[in-house]
């Protein structure tokens, strides 16, 4: 996804070793035989933790702008498929046997989940206006505008277009349906939070035989991986938890709490809280 991103990376692949799946890559730092100088921004600048920061890096290194254009992709995208793994030794530096310095391709990209291994991690290692989390698209248009970067928009565009295939990708190399599913809905929702989605609103309010009234149904992932159902009855809030190895686990694990669709949305309320 990051390379149809137009982000920058060497080329990958994936080797299938008895079974088990490993991850290849070729080295950046190796041209014709012979090494290449490549230095961290934590080297060049231990105290940078911020895009801005990076930003200024580039100048007094005097990358290409191409360059600077490329840690705003980078930046979209690391929001967008919450890499929030992204500290200064993520991002390096390449001196060529002229002496002239370029940002070093992209390594080290990939979707984060907290220490609770379910739940995607939401704050990121560095900084954009001060925020690690919650950025909004109006938060990135204001850094493109403040750092001279071109056609914000249009990179924006091309990452969310990437984005949008992953469950094709997860499909392709047989990621597991609930790992898809959390993947997914994570990215999902920071789309939709740019209004590049239609946000799932949810089912509409149901009454039962008794004149109880459901609304505001949802679902949400709970730490230690199982699924909270909330729907409020007539005003009050109530919970049931689904728990893994059930088939309505497999199920929601399957589309993602965001994907569920509404017709089965209400089938869980009546089965498990209109019917208490």
């Amino acid at each position: 996804m990051a390379v149809d991103s137009g982000i920058s990376m060497t080329d990958s692949r994936l080797l299938e070793v008895e079974r088990r799946r490993h991850f290849l890559t070729r080295r950046f730092d190796r041209k014709d035989g012979g090494k290449l100088h490549v230095q961290t921004l934590a080297t060049i600048w231990p105290g940078a933790h911020s895009y801005e920061e990076l930003l200024m890096v580039c100048r007094k290194l005097d990358v290409p702008e191409k360059d600077s254009e490329e840690v705003f992709r980078r930046l979209v995208f690391n929001i967008l498929a919450n890499n929030t793994d992204d500290h200064n030794k993520n991002f390096s530096f390449i001196m060529d046997r002229q002496g002239r310095w370029r940002l070093s391709p992209a390594y080290d990209m990939t979707f984060i989940f907290n220490s609770g291994g379910y739940q995607p991690e939401d704050g990121h290692c560095m900084s954009v206006g001060g925020k690690t989390s919650g950025m909004t698209k109006q938060d990135i248009l204001s850094f493109a505008s403040d750092n001279g970067i071109r056609r914000p928009e249009a990179i924006i565009c091309k990452v969310v277009e990437a984005l949008k295939n992953f469950r094709t990708l997860a499909d392709e190399y047989g990621v597991k349906e609930e790992c898809t599913g959390r993947v997914a809905s994570c990215i999902d929702r920071h789309l939709a939070e740019w209004n590049y989605l239609q946000k799932n609103n949810g089912v509409a309010a149901l009454t039962d035989g008794q004149g109880n009234t459901a609304s505001n149904v949802r679902i949400e992932e709970a730490y230690h991986g199982n699924y909270h159902l909330y729907a409020d009855i007539n005003g009050k809030e109530h919970k049931y938890v689904i728990r893994k190895g059930t088939d309505e686990y497999q199920t929601i694990s399957r589309y993602g709490t965001l994907n569920v669709p509404q017709e089965y949305l209400r089938t869980l309320v009546e089965k498990f809280i209109m019917k208490k």
